[in-house]
Formats: C-alpha cells, structure tokens, sequence
C-alpha cells in the first residue's frame, strides 16, 4: 500500500494546528500569486525602466498611470468558450476575467517625457528623470 504525500508549501495554513479546509484553501490562495506583474525597474543616469510581463492581454485593455509620483499598471483580460454537441446543444459554457494592477512609487520623473511600448507581451515604460535641483545650503548663524 503506497502512501500519497502532499506537498506543503510554507504558508499561513502551515501555522494553524487545523485544517479545515484541507488542500482547498491552499489551492485558493496559491492562485492569487499567478495574478501579479512580473515586473523588472532599470535605472540610468537619464531615467528608469520598468518592463512588465502582461501576457494574453490585449493592448487596449492594459492602462498606465503616473501620478503625484506612483506609477500605476494595469490590465484585464476576459475569455469565453463554448463547446456544442453536434446538435448545436450547449455542452459546457465558461467564462473568465482576470484582472492585474500593480503600483510603484518612482520621484523625480518628467511626467510630460513618459513613453511606453507593448510587445509580445512586454509592456516597457521609459521615465525621463527630471534635472535634479541643486541645493543651496546656508549657514544660518543663531543670535
């Protein structure tokens, strides 16, 4: 008789002397961490890029947002299928909508230079780094 190991995974699931739900809630949860950006941030001297991972959605359905120095990406991406008998009877019928969003704070940017790009699935932004401003120090003498 062969015993049937599972996996664990380290997870909140993982700390509780029960479970209820069994391999359910894992499985639930491990879902959500297929949904972030794979996202990867260079910076130069003349500005940053961000390359983001936005595969199967389409152009039109992926909107970028930079504002009071947050960059926001996000994206949606809905399916349908259906299967009919030779009958023309729906046999199964789904339905899917996936929707991603991620933000990161990135100063110091010409907001009105920002450029972005979307290929095979690669979403590259390109955020011209503003002129620093030069501080001027001055020694305040106390009386």
């Amino acid at each position: 008789m062969a015993n049937d190991v599972t996996p664990r995974n380290s997870s909140l699931f993982d700390m509780t002397p029960f479970d209820f739900l069994g391999n359910a809630g894992r499985n639930f949860l491990d879902g959500f961490k297929e949904n972030l950006v794979k996202t990867d941030i260079f910076e130069t001297e003349e500005n940053y890029t961000v390359e983001a991972e936005l595969p199967g959605i389409p152009k039109e359905n992926i909107q970028v947002d930079y504002t009071n120095g947050v960059l926001t990406i996000e994206g949606a991406h809905q399916t349908e299928t259906e299967k009919k008998d030779d009958k023309g009877t729906v046999v199964r019928s789904e339905r899917s909508y996936n929707s991603v969003k991620r933000q990161f704070m990135i100063d110091n940017v010409k907001e009105e230079d920002i450029k972005a790009a979307y290929q095979d699935g690669i979403l590259k932004i390109t955020l011209p780094k503003a002129q620093v401003k030069v501080e001027h120090k001055k020694a305040i003498p106390i009386e």
